[in-house]
């Protein structure tokens, strides 16, 4: 159960940084992240607000400052991957970063003891270049300095895995609320700063609104690393982006280079040895 929510953890996030990617086409990233949180939160609220009515529900400060800490670091990483992209190339920050987001919340797990099958060290090792070959962008002159970022990005997005992954299952579904204020007020912080209008045109706003279901990744993937190991459900639900390169070969026509095919069949290949 716990990596049938992993794998809707990667489809969710997927489908839902597709929209918001092709709202920041349309629109600053920062203020199609705020709309994205704006609705997020709404949506966490009704959520948590309904679990708790239903199954109860006993939220702890730790709880609460383990979302607000999760959601900070989600911001961040969304930042540091769109400056690597601003200034240096996806064929090096996309890649850095799928790899970093893998691998860095797996080697926490065994370093606080989890163990896990030769099969599963195999998937987690298929999984590397899956990942790789799945976003890399064949181009020249991209700079090798750039995948600081990318390494940044992936290390941020690990520290929003690890975080989550504190919540106390007594806590409900609550934290999904503190994990969308804590995004909220970083990219309040970061607007005010900058100085990015939060207006959006219609239809940049439609699609940051639908952007800001990823909240239901977030619930999956709190769900998985509460009855699964943390670990392996880490690496599960960082294949997002396979759902992103799949989805722009049915939306936006893309061609789908030999490379990504091949990361998209061993990501197949990882997901399934993981399982086993």
């Amino acid at each position: 159960m716990a990596f049938l929510l992993a794998v809707l953890t990667s489809i969710f996030y997927g489908v839902f940084d597709f929209a918001g990617g092709m709202a920041t086409r349309r629109g600053p990233v920062l203020a199609v992240a705020a709309w994205a949180n704006m609705a997020g939160l709404g949506l966490a609220f009704c959520i948590a607000a309904v679990h708790h009515l239903v199954v109860g529900a006993n939220l702890t400060p730790a709880d609460f400052s383990w979302g607000l800490v999760s959601g900070v670091a989600g911001v961040a990483g969304v930042v540091f991957y769109f400056l690597g992209l601003a200034r240096g190339r996806m064929a090096v920050v996309a890649p850095v970063s799928a790899v970093t987001l893998a691998l860095v919340p797996f080697l926490f797990g065994v370093a606080l003891g989890e163990r896990h099958s030769l099969v599963s060290w195999l998937g987690v090792m298929v999984a590397i270049p899956a990942l790789w070959l799945t976003v890399q962008e064949r181009s020249r002159g991209g700079r090798p300095a750039m995948a600081l970022f990318g390494f940044a990005a992936g290390l941020t997005f690990s520290v929003f895995f690890i975080g989550v992954a504190q919540i106390s299952s007594e806590a409900g579904l609550w934290p999904l609320v503190s994990i969308k204020l804590g995004g909220l007020a970083s990219v309040a912080v970061l607007m005010r700063l900058r100085r990015v209008p939060f207006s959006l045109s219609p239809e940049a706003r439609v699609l940051a609104l639908v952007a800001g279901g990823a909240v239901l990744a977030n619930l999956t993937y709190l769900l998985a690393v509460q009855i699964g190991p943390f670990g392996l459900v880490a690496v599960a639900s960082s294949f997002y982006p396979v759902v992103v390169a799949i989805l722009g070969r049915i939306v936006d026509k893309q061609r789908i280079s030999p490379h990504r095919m091949m990361g998209l069949a061993l990501s197949v290949v990882a997901l399934t040895l993981i399982v086993l």
